[in-house]
């Protein structure tokens, strides 16, 4: 995601906000849980970290990253779910080097907004859809987590666009703006169907074979006796 024309106003905007909404995440999250739930918290954290390592750099340099915040948040909740992923972007800097200011972006886009999207999707789901198993597992878990990170992916091919637009260069890049489109929009939308694809399949298993681990899966709701 290019960063370097954006103007300062905005990437200020931008490091606030995540600021405060992580500060929201530590303070809203539940220190006070029993171990069973904390030894969770770090297995699912260090294996979307492993996972993020995976990276796939394609023709013209964009590289394509496992994602995994919407599924934390379905797993964990949505504060846990930012805490792990505020933990996996300090690791990532601090792994190449980067400047903390310029993770703040990404967090966002990337990190909070799938995992606040897949919250707002699964309060719907319970509000407004019967109360069905499979209102939850295919309503939250395979499209709701497809939209959480395709909505995700393309604001952040959009933010892209605009920073390549006000990048210093000609000032017409409707050629270079059209070739960054038309690389993000195809592969935003494949990875967004197959994180959902393999991450609805793991919340149907768990759902199924471990009750109690979807965090935003509530039995009373979906489970009742009628």
């Amino acid at each position: 995601m290019p960063l370097e024309g954006l103007p300062a106003a905005f990437t200020g905007f931008v490091t606030l906000l995540t600021a405060w909404l992580v500060f929201d995440a530590f303070r809203r999250a539940d220190w006070q849980a029993g171990l069973r739930e904390h030894l969770m918290w770090a297995l699912a954290t260090a294996g979307i970290f492993l996972a993020r390592q995976m990276t796939v750099t394609m023709p013209g340099g964009m590289s394509l990253q496992y994602l995994g915040s919407a599924w934390l948040a379905l797993l964990l909740g949505y504060p846990r779910a930012v805490v792990s992923m505020v933990l996996i972007a300090l690791a990532h800097a601090a792994q190449y080097r980067l400047s903390l200011p310029a993770q703040s972006l990404p967090l966002l886009l990337l990190g909070i907004a799938p995992a606040w999207t897949i919250w707002l999707i699964t309060r719907a789901c319970r509000r407004w859809l019967p109360p069905n198993l499979f209102v939850f597992l295919l309503g939250a878990g395979f499209l709701g987590l497809f939209a959480a990170y395709a909505l995700s992916l393309l604001a952040a091919a959009g933010v892209g666009a605009w920073a390549l637009a006000g990048s210093p260069g000609p000032p017409a890049q409707t050629q270079a703006l059209a070739g960054y489109w038309a690389m993000m929009l195809p592969y935003a939308l494949l990875l967004a169907g197959g994180e959902a694809w393999l991450e609805g399949m793991l919340t149907t298993l768990l759902v199924v074979f471990a009750p109690g681990t979807v965090r935003l899966f509530d039995e009373r709701h979906y489970l009742r006796r009628r």
